[in-house]
């Protein structure tokens, strides 16, 4: 794995400059992760490396100690959090071995925006077609979507708390737009 402690997304440009309850993430290691959810020796071998099971309901994320595994399809995850990525595809390469899967460092494709407040769901539901109200999108639900017209995934993580997971070329471009949208309801002094 690279070293991640250096990257500058574009966003970096204008992070400064963002509201209240807008954050750009630090880089996070990012592992896509593709596999039959049905065989047992699948299910076995993640959880000896993640400490979790894959989630087979569509748009939910399960959360292990060290890392978590966002649902992007029937045979696809998202496998998120602090651990050398080089490891853990070492190490889930071990453990799946002669499966039919295909493990992919991803960690330099996305940056992660923080949505955080008491407007976070209506700069969402501005932002994209999919319904983010919190009577149907609750922590622990994820969404592939378009955030201003660019690919998303749309994680929730507390009550109040989303992260957005843009690819690192649009991140300049949707960290300005969910500034923009958040705007509207920052209070000025």
């Amino acid at each position: 794995m690279a070293d991640n402690a250096f990257w500058v997304t574009p966003a970096a440009a204008i992070s400064g400059s963002f509201p209240d309850g807008l954050r750009e993430l630090a880089p996070t290691g990012q592992v896509n992760l593709r596999g039959k959810p049905g065989e047992a020796a699948f299910t076995a071998g993640v959880k000896s490396v993640l400490g979790l099971d894959p989630p087979t309901e569509p748009n939910r994320v399960a959360t292990g100690k060290d890392c978590k595994a966002l649902w992007l399809a029937p045979d696809e995850w998202l496998i998120v959090g602090n651990r050398d990525t080089g490891e853990l595809v070492a190490a889930l390469e071990e453990a799946l071995s002669g499966l039919y899967v295909a493990i992919n460092d991803v960690s330099a494709n996305r940056t992660i925006f923080a949505l955080e407040g008491l407007h976070s769901h209506q700069v969402l539901m501005k932002s994209s077609e999919v319904d983010f109200h919190p009577r149907v999108f609750a922590p622990g639900d994820c969404v592939q979507t378009l955030i201003a017209k660019s690919q998303a995934i749309v994680e929730q993580v507390a009550p109040e708390t989303f992260h957005i997971y843009v690819r690192a070329s649009f991140s300049r471009y949707v960290g300005g737009w969910l500034a923009g949208a958040l705007e509207e309801y920052t209070v000025r002094t």
